[in-house]
């Protein structure tokens, strides 16, 4: 889907009886994972790549969720994008829903917690509106406590009801938190959530380093050394990490794991993509590490360090540049890459190790 929304009118595409069968299944396990398993009749048709009613009432349901009014017989450039959004998005939820589930006695702080878990906080408010309290034009979700989180939650607290010294984590404030989330997505979302963050036997990893912020890393355990390196080059660089995606979920599942059409490091869990933060609040995006060396001092020493990193690459040195990328090169080995998808897909999708 998101290849297709960038080349535009992805609305000629997606349509009720349209023959895109592999975009329409990319649709259908994207609303399977935003929780309409019941709109989509899923346990009797599953993602099949028929755009038939079932696929448009669970259109419909999302849209109405969000705001937007549709009879779901067609998925416009504009749906498409929050549709997109709100998926890319799940990865916070599933952590603040984790936090939910816990003994929050031993979650007492807000400021004690992960970077992780801040960050999502931090997503969670600036999709409900407290960007300005957070300062997020500057400082994105980069995980850490200052007195602009604390503002957000105070007002956040106070304007739904409860009294809130901004980093005590109650009940009534987690439980506010999750039902604002679940008005963006479907009665089914949480279902999916457990084993798409770590478990026992599970290689899905999140990893946190000391110069990593931005969304969850999630990875294959087998990249963790690798995100290790990537850490150090940042340190030594004095810059950050902000990340905007790392592993992705595949549309390709029916009962059993099969390989995509495109062998992306980040379906396998062993790429990221980011930005860089330096100079105390200063964003390097694809716009500027485009323009590699002719870039800021420190974003030029960390990207140097990963290009003479044996072991890493930068999408920057790409035939088709991605200059947000990294990754160890993973699907050089297509068998390799093939068990690390399979074994990565398997434990988020079907609940296997």
């Amino acid at each position: 889907m998101e290849a297709a929304l960038e080349r535009g009118n992805i609305g000629s595409k997606l349509f009720k009886g349209s023959s895109e069968k592999e975009l329409v299944t990319d649709l259908q396990r994207v609303l399977f994972e935003l929780g309409f398993r019941r709109e989509l009749k899923w346990d009797s048709y599953n993602a099949d790549g028929d755009y038939g009613k079932a696929t448009a009432t669970a259109v419909a349901s999302f849209a109405r969720k969000n705001g937007i009014q549709t009879n779901g017989e067609k998925v416009d450039d504009a749906l498409a994008r929050i549709i997109l959004q709100r998926h890319d998005f799940l990865p916070e939820m599933y952590v603040l829903w984790d936090i939910s589930e816990g003994d929050l006695r031993t979650r007492k702080f807000i400021s004690k917690g992960t970077r992780t878990s801040i960050s999502a906080i931090q997503v969670l408010l600036n999709t409900l509106g407290y960007g300005q309290q957070l300062n997020f034009a500057k400082f994105g979700a980069d995980g850490l406590y200052g007195s602009n989180t604390r503002k957000a939650l105070v007002k956040y607290a106070a304007d739904n009801g409860v009294i809130s010294d901004g980093d005590w984590l109650s009940r009534p404030l987690i439980d506010i938190m999750l039902k604002d989330i679940n008005v963006f997505y479907g009665n089914s979302w949480k279902d999916l959530a457990a084993q798409n963050l770590p478990g026992r036997g599970s290689p899905l990893i999140l990893f946190e380093g000391s110069r990593f912020q931005g969304k969850p890393c999630r990875a294959d355990i087998q990249f963790l050394p690798r995100l290790k390196q990537i850490n150090k080059h940042a340190e030594a660089a004095n810059v950050f990490i902000h990340v905007t995606s790392s592993f992705r979920t595949s549309t390709n599942v029916n009962g059993a794991i099969v390989p995509p059409a495109t062998f992306s490091n980040h379906l396998a869990g062993h790429g990221i993509d980011m930005n860089v933060v330096y100079d105390d609040g200063k964003w390097a995006n694809s716009s500027v590490l485009r323009k590699y060396p002719n870039v800021p001092g420190p974003v030029r020493q960390f990207l140097k360090a990963i290009i003479d990193d044996p072991d890493l690459r930068w999408g920057g040195l790409f035939n088709t540049k991605d200059p947000v990328h990294i990754d160890d090169h993973l699907n050089k080995d297509r068998d390799q890459w093939k068990k690390r998808y399979k074994a990565m897909q398997k434990a988020v999708q079907l609940g296997g190790n």
